[in-house]
C-alpha cells in the first residue's frame, strides 16, 4: 500500500501535524548579570576592587549643594527626612553587596536608568509638583514600575524603597537638579 515510501529521508523536521515553535526571548542584561549574581555568591567569588561606574555615581562633587540645600530650594523641603533615610539605604545596599562584582553592575545599572528616567520623565514635571501625593505619584508612573520591569529575578531584593531612594543618593551626590 505504501510501498511509495520506501527510501525516502527527511531533510529536515519530521511532523505529524501541527509545527509549533516556541521562540524564547533573549536573556536581558539583567538576567545575566542576576545568574552571575548568584553563581558569584555560592562560589564566594568575592572582590575588593569597586567598578569605576559605581565609583562616579557614589562619590560627591565638590563645592556642590547636598541634598537638604536641593530639596529646599526646590521647594521640597518637607522630603528632607525621608530622602535622608533612603538616600542612606540606598548607601547601605551598595556597602552590603560592594564584595560582589555582579552585583556592583546590577546596582550601577538602576542608578543609571534612575538618572535617565528622572532626567527625561520627571525633571520637566517638578515645577507643578506641590503636595507629597503628587510627587509619589509621579515617582510611581515613571520611575518604580519603569525600574520593577528591568529587575528580573530581583535577587538584590531592591524594592520601591531603594528605588526611590536611589533618587535621593543621586541627588545628594550631585547626579540630579530638582529644578
Amino acid at each position: 500500500m505504501f510501498s511509495w515510501l520506501r527510501n525516502i529521508t527527511a531533510g529536515g523536521d519530521v511532523i505529524g501535524r501541527d509545527k509549533i515553535i516556541n521562540i524564547l526571548p533573549a536573556p536581558t542584561q539583567m538576567d545575566l548579570l542576576s545568574q552571575k549574581y548568584v553563581e558569584e555568591k555560592s562560589n564566594q567569588q568575592v572582590t575588593y576592587v569597586i567598578i569605576d561606574e559605581l565609583t562616579h555615581y557614589s562619590n560627591e562633587k565638590y563645592d556642590i549643594r547636598d541634598l537638604t540645600e536641593k530639596l529646599e530650594d526646590a521647594g521640597f523641603g518637607y522630603l528632607i527626612d525621608v530622602g535622608e533615610e533612603l538616600k542612606e539605604e540606598v548607601s547601605k545596599l551598595i556597602i552590603r553587596n560592594q564584595h560582589y562584582k555582579s552585583a556592583q553592575k546590577i546596582i550601577t545599572y538602576l542608578l543609571a536608568e534612575v538618572e535617565s528616567i528622572f532626567n527625561a520623565n520627571i525633571k520637566s514635571k517638578l515645577l507643578d509638583v506641590r503636595e507629597e501625593a503628587s510627587l509619589k505619584l509621579l515617582f510611581r508612573t515613571h520611575l518604580e514600575k519603569e525600574i520593577q520591569a528591568h529587575l528580573g529575578d530581583n535577587v538584590l531584593e531592591i524594592f520601591n524603597r531603594q528605588i526611590n531612594g536611589m533618587v535621593y543618593f543621586l541627588t545628594g551626590n550631585c547626579h540630579l537638579e530638582w529644578k
